[in-house]
C-alpha cells in the first residue's frame, strides 16, 4: 500500500504506432498482469471512466495504458506519465500496414479499400483516419479542443504555426520522453524514471519499417506537406532528449511493486506475479504465461529475510517436449532442482533459496522455441513457442 502512495499509479499515454504494444506487454511483466489495466476505447465521457477505474482499482493498481490524447484525459490525472515518439513518416507508413490488415468492415466504415495507399489515406475525409494522417502527433498532445472536434473547422484544417508546436513541447517537457528510433536509451531513462531496479527489455519486432512498403517518392513528399507540425514538433523534441544513457543501478527508494514478493505457502499464476521480463502477456484462457522470443523468462524476487523453497510449474508446447532440459538459474548461477513429470506439464521443486537483503533474478530458459505456424498450419501467430509459466509455489525451507 504504501509504495502505491509514494509512487502512483503509473500512466502509459501510447501515441498510436510507436511500439507500444510490445512497451505494454513489458510493462505488464514489470507490474503483473493483475496490478495493470489497459483502456482499449476512447470515446464521449471518457474521463468518468478513467477516473472511475483509478477509484475501483487504486489500492491495486499499478498502471493505466492506452491510446488515451491529452483532451480525452489531462495532465495529472494519476502518478508518473510517460511516452514514445516516432519519426512521423515511418509512424504513418507503419498505420497504413495496420490499416491494410484491419478486417473489410473496418476499413470500409473508414472508406478504405482492400489495398490501402498513402493516396487513400490522405484523401479520406474519415475523422478518424483524418486524424492521424494530418499532424496526429500533434493532435494527440495538443490542449486545444478544436484539433479533435471533427465540427470544428480548425479540426480540419490546423494552422501550421509555432504556437501549436510551442503548446505540444510544453506538455512533452512535463512527462518522461523515448523514441522508436532510440528505444534502448528509452528504456533506460524510463527505468530510473519509475525506480526500477533492474534494466528493461522489449522485443525489437515492431520497430523497423517494413522493407517491401511500395511507397514512391510522391508518397513521401505528400506526407511530409501534410505532416508539418508533426515533423517540426519531433525534431524539436529530438533536440531537446538527453543522448546519454543513465546507468541501470537504482539506489534510494525503489519501486516494490516491480519485485515479486512469495509468501510461504501460498501458489500465485502468472498474472499475480509482478517484476517479470521476457514473458508474452497472461492468456487467461490456458491460464499460462509463453516465455518470449528471447528464449529466457525472468522473475525479480523481492529481498527475503529467510530462506525459501519455490516450486515452478511449467507447460511444454507440443507432447514430448524436453521440460527436463530447462535450465533454471537464481542469479545467473545454475540452480538445482527436483524435477516432477506430468505429461506436457512439469514441476520443478528448487533448492531453497538462502534470505537476501537485495533483489535477485530467477530465470527460466527453455531449450527451444518451435513457430506456432508449424504446430497450427495456417494459423496467422507470428510467434515462436516453447514452455509457459503455469504458477509458482512458494514455501518455507
Amino acid at each position: 500500500m504504501s509504495d502505491h502512495s509514494s509512487h502512483g499509479v503509473v500512466f502509459f499515454r501510447h501515441l498510436p504506432k510507436t511500439a507500444g504494444t510490445s512497451l505494454t506487454t513489458t510493462l505488464a511483466n514489470i507490474y503483473g498482469d493483475g496490478q495493470t489495466h489497459r483502456f482499449r476505447e476512447v470515446g464521449e465521457g471518457f474521463a468518468t471512466m478513467f477516473s472511475g477505474v483509478l477509484q475501483a482499482r487504486g489500492d491495486v493498481l499499478s498502471l493505466v495504458s492506452g491510446h488515451i490524447p491529452l483532451l480525452a484525459v489531462p495532465e495529472g490525472a494519476c502518478g508518473p506519465e510517460f511516452t514514445i515518439l516516432r519519426e512521423p513518416i515511418a509512424r504513418l507508413l507503419s498505420l497504413r500496414r495496420f490499416l491494410e490488415q484491419q478486417p473489410p468492415d473496418d476499413r470500409a466504415r473508414m472508406g478504405l479499400g482492400d489495398r490501402v495507399t498513402v493516396a487513400d489515406m490522405l484523401a479520406s475525409r474519415n475523422s478518424e483516419v483524418y486524424g492521424q494522417v494530418r499532424n496526429g502527433m500533434a493532435r494527440f498532445f495538443s490542449s486545444h479542443a478544436s484539433f479533435a472536434d471533427p465540427k470544428q473547422p480548425e479540426f480540419w484544417n490546423p494552422p501550421a504555426d509555432a504556437a501549436v508546436v510551442e503548446d505540444c513541447l510544453a506538455v512533452l517537457n512535463r512527462m518522461t520522453v523515448g523514441t522508436v528510433e532510440d528505444m534502448p536509451t528509452a528504456l533506460c531513462h524510463l527505468q530510473r524514471r519509475l525506480q526500477i531496479p533492474y534494466a528493461l527489455e522489449i522485443g525489437m519486432e515492431n520497430f523497423t519499417v517494413e522493407k517491401r512498403d511500395e511507397v514512391s517518392i510522391e508518397d513521401i513528399r505528400a506526407l511530409i506537406e501534410a505532416n508539418a507540425i508533426d515533423l517540426a514538433l519531433f525534431h524539436t523534441v529530438m533536440k531537446r532528449l538527453p543522448r546519454a544513457r543513465p546507468a541501470t543501478a537504482i539506489g534510494g527508494d525503489i519501486d516494490r511493486r516491480t519485485l515479486f514478493d512469495p509468501q510461504p505457502g501460498v501458489t500465485y499464476t502468472p498474472m499475480q506475479m509482478p517484476g517479470r521480463q521476457g514473458f508474452e502477456l497472461y492468456e487467461p484462457r490456458g491460464r499460462l504465461c509463453w516465455v518470449g522470443d528471447t528464449g529466457r523468462g525472468r522473475i525479480h524476487l523481492a529481498p527475503a529475510a529467510s530462506a525459501q523453497t519455490l516450486t515452478v510449474a511449467l507447460y511444454g508446447v507440443v507432447p514430448h517436449y524436453p521440460l527436463p532440459e530447462v535450465a533454471i538459474t537464481v542469479d545467473d548461477t545454475r540452480w538445482p532442482f527436483a524435477f516432477i513429470p506430468g505429461g506436457s506439464n512439469a514441476q520443478y521443486r528448487l533448492a531453497p533459496i538462502p534470505p537476501h537483503a537485495g533483489a535477485i533474478e530467477l530465470a527460466i530458459t527453455q531449450p527451444y522455441s518451435l513457430p506456432v505456424s508449424a504446430i497450427t498450419p495456417g494459423s496467422p501467430d507470428r510467434r515462436r513457442l516453447g514452455v509457459a509459466l503455469l504458477n509458482l509455489r512458494c514455501d518455507a525451507a
